[in-house]
Formats: C-alpha cells, sequence, structure tokens
C-alpha cells in the first residue's frame, strides 16, 4: 500500500511530461508484480503469465543504470528509494 501511495503522490506532483511518464512505467512494472499476487490472494482466473511476471521482477531487481528507464534510475527521478520499493514487492510476493 505504501508503494502505490508513493507512486500516487510522485504522479500527481509532477509537472513535466517526461516525469509523468516515468512514474507511469514505474507504477505499470509494479501492477505487473502484484497482478499475480493479488489472483493468487483471491484465486481468480489465472495467473500472469509467468514469463511476464519473471521479467517484471528482473527488471526491479537490477541495479543496472545504463538505461534511462531502469528501475534505479525511475526511483531516483521520482525521489523513491529502490531498496525499500524492492523488499515491498519481494513481500508481498511470499505472502
Amino acid at each position: 500500500m505504501l508503494l502505490t501511495q508513493n507512486l500516487i503522490h510522485a504522479d500527481s506532483r509532477l509537472a513535466e511530461p517526461h516525469r509523468r511518464l516515468m512514474a507511469a512505467v514505474l507504477k505499470t512494472v509494479v501492477d505487473d508484480c502484484r497482478d499475480s499476487v493479488g489472483r493468487r490472494a483471491a484465486m481468480v482466473g489465472e495467473l500472469a503469465d509467468p514469463r511476464s511476471l519473471h521479467e517484471a521482477f528482473d527488471y526491479v531487481a537490477s541495479t543496472d543504470r545504463a538505461w534511462p528507464f531502469s528501475f534505479e534510475n525511475l526511483c531516483d527521478a521520482l525521489g523513491m528509494d529502490p531498496e525499500c520499493l524492492r523488499r515491498e514487492l519481494q513481500r508481498e510476493q511470499s505472502i
């Protein structure tokens, strides 16, 4: 929940289009990571494609900063702590 609140707050205070795009990309990957968790908890429908889920978690786990839209760079640009976000997503995955 904390992560979603931070993303909403970050997105609402960003005036520049590139920062809104960054917030949207980060929110999308977080939603992708959470999708399978929510479906598994509700036992509704099929789980997300395992490959897509694996790719989303690989993206979050990466500390590579070479790409402008890497997880680390997005978090920095939005004033968020990447390690904190990783821990929250990992905690939710283990539920």
